[in-house]
């Protein structure tokens, strides 16, 4: 009997000794996968120029619009709560152009139009390096999970002249004569800013190789500027003149801002090894 007691206790030893040992489900530390992220075009406007209600834009509202965002991702497990993350997101949307121009000091430019017609696309990449930690009764990546990390946003926007233009009066020689403003600068832009994603999700398991994922993600400043930029407050945005010679440079980070404020997702994942 004693001797059964010393092979129960040997075995047990070994197990909790093998998964003390073990990072990640099944001893599986690195997965890589796609993820869907979508949420709905509440304001502005997506790809196809749509939104639900809109601010006052070009974009055709009433419809039923959403952001749309792709995702790859490749994870590993240092840990069996803990997951370190690398993410590229990819997404096109467009600027519906719902933004006044503003003249803050005057000039010899007066703008006829109260906003450029038309609108501009963007389109967005995003690096987040993020970590995920999964609760007390689940192992890495299976389970319950919070998760943080920032983000580098990048933006590529394009414009076209006969689309995107508006009328004014310049005033600059001895008669005024009014003209149509096509030079919004280069018809290709890009940009760069930073955020702070946080998100939370439920990740369960397929045959133990598979990982399916639901939940929601956020970037923490674009939620906190969210209702400045509903009411076009945006602080600091009416500091300076918004003319044809700023105007994308002045609404593209507000349009980025509303894509990636918050979204829920699905993910697929593979553990590889």
């Amino acid at each position: 009997m004693k001797r059964l007691e010393v092979i129960v206790l040997l075995v047990m030893l070994f197990a909790y000794h093998s998964n003390c040992q073990s990072t990640g489900f099944m001893g599986k530390r690195v997965m890589a996968g796609y993820s869907f992220n979508t949420s709905p075009a509440f304001f502005g406007a997506n790809a196809d120029n749509e939104t639900i209600l809109g601010t006052n834009g070009s974009a055709y509202s009433g419809t039923a619009a959403f952001n749309i965002i792709h995702e790859g991702f490749l994870e590993i497990a240092p840990s069996s709560k803990w997951e370190i993350g690398f993410s590229c997101r990819y997404y096109k949307t467009a600027y519906d152009n719902a933004r006044d121009f503003y003249t803050l000091n005057g000039g010899y430019i007066y703008f006829n139009d109260d906003r450029p017609s038309g609108y501009y696309d963007i389109r967005g990449l995003s690096y987040t390096l993020y970590f995920r930690y999964f609760g007390a009764r689940y192992i890495a990546p299976w389970g319950r999970y919070m998760m943080f990390g920032p983000v580098i946003n990048t933006m590529k926007t394009t414009y076209d002249p006969a689309i995107m233009h508006a009328s004014a009066q310049d005033n600059s020689g001895y008669i005024t004569q009014t003209k149509n403003i096509t030079d919004f600068g280069p018809t290709e832009q890009d940009y760069k800013g930073v955020n702070i994603m946080f998100g939370a999700g439920r990740s369960r398991m397929i045959a133990n190789r598979v990982t399916l994922d639901y939940g929601f993600n956020t970037h923490l400043l674009s939620l906190i500027s969210g209702l400045f930029d509903v009411v076009g407050m945006t602080p600091g945005s009416y500091s300076t003149n918004v003319d044809n010679t700023n105007y994308i440079a002045k609404t593209v980070r507000g349009r980025v801002r509303g894509v990636n404020r918050f979204n829920v997702f699905i993910k697929v994942g593979i553990l590889l090894f």
